[in-house]
């Protein structure tokens, strides 16, 4: 009806083939682009599209759509159609973190769209992975809105998704202050996932929070080397005098761990309460 099969594999082939610099993994832009393709037909055909995302062309192994309202109420679940028509919004995963009231609040942003990291049981397991799902609002004809989401199981970290992380983070400091440190360090927050987590520091190097290593709280870190020797956060403040954020990499112990690894780190300035601070969030590429 809506030419879905040939919409899907063009749209796919100018993901696979662009050169855009947004995302590191092609997985990653396949998925935001899947999720716009639904959006725009939703945007298009309003209710009437959503029997399709049902269909193979929609709906492959662990890959498909689903759309809720901004309620919370479920209206397509491909892997279970008896759960439609219930509302999801209360949904949480193993660590208490508010997976429904999160997929709304993506969409309700300054942006429209989001994502949300969470650990759940591939179908048929019991178990629970990281799934990374994204969202984006779509708005039917009828003018009605609705959540539309995608997600995938065992995603590699992407820089897409610290950079996001980061935003989120300012605009919480920017609403809250430093009263935010507490939500900031939750493990059922949506700020800590996989091995990422928020620091925050001010422009003279002195560490205000560390959801990972809190240890160093109350510290000065300027002087702080990696186990390169790499004044990795001198360099960082040194970077920040003349631009608003920056990328930088150096050896860090992962979360838990005491050898470093590799990680690259995605630091922005924001003035909360008065003072410029630096907030930040990095990953761990694969070797």
């Amino acid at each position: 009806m809506y030419q879905i099969s040939a919409l899907i594999v063009f749209i796919f082939f100018i993901s696979c083939n662009s050169s855009t610099s947004q995302y590191d993994y092609n997985e990653t832009e396949e998925l935001v682009t899947f999720v716009n393709a639904a959006v725009e037909l939703i945007e298009e055909y309003g209710e009437e599209a959503f029997p399709q995302f049902k269909e193979d062309e929609w709906f492959v192994g662990d890959l498909y759509v689903f759309v809720w309202g901004l309620d919370g109420m479920r209206y397509v679940y491909p892997p279970d159609p008896a759960g439609e028509g219930k509302n999801m919004l209360e949904l949480k995963d193993i660590n208490g973190k508010p997976i429904g009231k999160l997929f709304v609040r993506a969409v309700t942003g300054k942006t429209g769209e989001g994502w949300v990291h969470y650990q759940w049981p591939k179908p048929g397991g019991d178990k629970p992975v990281w799934k990374s799902t994204f969202l984006q609002k779509a708005i039917a004809p009828s003018g009605k809105e609705y959540l539309v989401g995608s997600g995938l199981y065992n995603m590699p970290t992407d820089k897409a998704f610290v950079v996001y992380n980061v935003n989120q983070a300012v605009e919480l400091l920017q609403e809250k202050g430093m009263a935010a440190f507490e939500e900031l360090r939750s493990l059922s927050s949506p700020y800590r996932f996989m091995d990422c987590y928020i620091f925050i520091k001010d422009m003279n190097g002195n560490e205000l929070f560390n959801a990972a290593f809190p240890e160093l709280e109350g510290t000065n870190i300027m002087g702080l080397r990696d186990s390169d020797g790499q004044l990795f956060v001198k360099d960082e403040i040194a970077r920040l005098r003349n631009r608003d954020f920056c990328w930088n990499e150096y050896m860090w112990p992962k979360p838990g761990e005491k050898e470093p690894s590799l990680k690259r780190v995605f630091v922005k300035k924001a003035d909360i309460d008065g003072q410029t601070l630096v907030v930040g969030c990095g990953y761990y590429p694969p070797k």
